[in-house]
């Protein structure tokens, strides 16, 4: 890769891994579903002068894979982060690697060397350490839910490969819009109305912000990304993915103060490594490679 390519990789992998502390930001200041469909509107409406109809087939596959990948996978990660840290969070994410390789496995019959497995059981342990560490505190339902979000990532990534390459911000749009309607219903159901009533006391500056990065700088990180891959190897560029969650910890000492302790060090490292492992290898096999970053 050229340095100006691997300095694009690096800024998307950034963005990607402090978006966990801008969500984190965000639900402190408003219900998590209310904020979701509030990014998943304004993003694809944003977008939507640029979007190219693929047709039905198309549209009906990428709408179906935005209900995984939004409604369940981001609708469950935003509702984590009003109780989880951002830092423990975003390392919990990568387990969806190992994840939708075990879905491979099980239901897809694809077979798995032993340096996968390796892989897969040094991840899993790290993830043992990041739940049940003793300098670790976090509720138990959060954990569950942010493991959940993981593996209905894990589902959405083996949906995308049914995909067809379509116009990036096609993708955007179609990925967001529909859903946004679906979770701003979930949300009047699950959190009510009685926030609106507390409107003037939120953070709007706050609010304009974390709407800024998610709907406009993230989404257009989706885009570079997708440029990256169609110009280089895949070995050149999906291992700059394994540092979202390094990102991620950094940036939420960084700006939210948070502790990162010795066990959140060590569990985070082994399930990276882990999932560094699965990845090279599916690299090397030239087989489809997820990524969570967002």
């Amino acid at each position: 890769m050229h340095l100006k390519a691997m300095l694009l990789a690096l800024l998307v992998v950034a963005i990607w891994g402090c978006n966990f502390v801008s969500i984190k930001i965000g639900v402190m200041e408003m219900p998590a579903l209310a904020l979701l469909a509030i990014r998943y509107g304004l993003t694809g409406l944003l977008f939507l002068p640029f979007m190219k109809w693929p047709g039905k087939r198309q549209a009906m596959m990428i709408i179906s894979t935005g209900f995984m990948m939004g409604f369940m996978h981001q609708g469950l990660l935003y509702i984590a982060l009003e109780t989880m840290p951002a830092a423990l969070t975003s390392l919990l994410l990568q387990s969806s690697v190992i994840f939708v390789t075990l879905i491979g496995w099980l239901f897809l019959k694809e077979t798995i060397g032993w340096r996968t497995w390796a892989g897969i059981g040094l991840g899993l342990v790290g993830i043992a350490l990041l739940v049940g560490g003793p300098d670790i505190a976090a509720p138990w339902g959060g954990y569950a839910l942010a493991l959940l979000s993981a593996v209905f990532a894990a589902v959405a990534n083996i949906l995308m490969k049914k995909v067809d390459k379509v116009n990036p911000f096609t993708y955007l749009v179609l990925m967001n819009l529909p859903i946004s309607l679906l979770i701003g219903v979930l949300s009047v159901g699950m959190e009510g109305t009685g926030w609106l009533v507390d409107l003037p006391s939120i953070d709007w500056t706050t609010i304009a912000i974390v709407l800024f990065y998610q709907s406009v700088i993230v989404a257009l990180t989706h885009v570079i990304w997708q440029r990256l891959m169609a110009a280089y190897p895949i070995s050149e560029v999906i291992p700059w993915a394994l540092l979202i969650p390094v990102f991620g910890v950094a940036s939420s000492a960084l700006i939210l103060g948070e502790s990162i302790t010795t066990m959140i060090l060590l569990g985070g490292g082994l399930t990276v490594a882990g999932v560094g492992i699965i990845t090279v290898r599916k690299i090397q096999k030239n087989q489809p490679v997820e990524i969570t970053g967002d």
